[in-house]
């Protein structure tokens, strides 16, 4: 059974405390840029509890959607907190929740990660910050900045999901949704994506240079138009967070081999 991304972030955690352990335990062996290079991944190992934090708060934030047209009263109002509200305003906030939780977590761990698999020039230029889209499933530019191995690989596994996701992130965050997404404002729509809807995000996805044979499961994307938002979203996380597993993963431990290797270590 795969490790969920909580586990990978303990992981990755206690990997960069060994790295962290062998450059104190080496000091002077490296060249002082160098050895500032390493540490500052290394001291990363303090922000995955924040990660996680971020994964609990993305839980909370898909609780809170969960069953939500139940619990409308007769004015079509729902319990937010200690007061009730319209329901097109309690769905608009839970997902919008649900995705700034997500993607400040994918962030995070795309910044850390971009240290070790994305050349120089976009490490040290903040304008150009490593993205998970970005750099590592978006279209064919990122090939020239990021190791082949991690945007083919990732591209073609998780690219799909990972591009709605982020279409949809980008729908809800910066362009609030427009009340014509969901079938209707009301919780007799409850979260049924409208066919416009849809399209907007497969379109945002497809422009991506993405189709939905970028993923594990081509046929589990089509005809989505009409389908509840709740469901789409369970279906981009898994691949979500295989993806930044795999990029964590697969990041720190290939620093802390290199460290090891750089002191003669191995």
């Amino acid at each position: 059974m795969s490790k969920s991304l909580s586990e990978r972030l303990d992981d990755a955690k206690k990997t960069l405390d060994r790295m962290e352990a062998a450059i104190t335990g080496s000091a002077g062996k490296l060249g002082p840029k160098v050895e500032k290079q390493f540490r500052d991944i290394a001291t990363s190992s303090s922000t995955v509890d924040h990660w996680k934090q971020l994964l609990e708060a993305r839980v909370a934030a898909r609780a809170m959607m969960d069953k939500l047209e139940d619990h409308a009263d007769k004015e079509g109002r729902v319990p937010y907190g200690a007061t009730r509200t319209g329901f097109g305003i309690v769905r608009l906030l839970g997902v919008q929740s649900y995705l700034a939780a997500q993607w400040a977590l994918a962030d995070g761990v795309v910044e850390v990660v971009g240290r070790v698999c994305c050349i120089r020039s976009i490490v040290d230029d903040p304008s150009r910050a490593p993205g998970l889209v970005k750099h590592f499933i978006g279209d064919t530019t990122p090939k020239k900045e990021t190791a082949a191995f991690a945007f083919q690989s990732l591209r073609e596994s998780f690219g799909w999901p990972v591009a709605v996701s982020y279409a949809l992130r980008n729908s809800f965050l910066h362009e609030g949704a427009g009340r014509d997404f969901f079938d209707g404002p009301g919780p007799e729509a409850a979260f049924k994506v409208s066919a416009d809807g849809w399209s907007r995000i497969e379109e945002h996805a497809t422009n991506l240079g993405l189709t939905r044979k970028n993923s594990q499961a081509a046929a589990a994307w089509e005809n989505l138009a009409g389908t509840d938002l709740r469901e789409i979203l369970d279906k981009c996380e898994p691949d979500l967070e295989q993806a930044l597993g795999v990029l964590l993963g697969s990041a720190c431990e290939s620093a802390l081999v290199h460290v090891k290797f750089m002191l003669a270590e191995d």
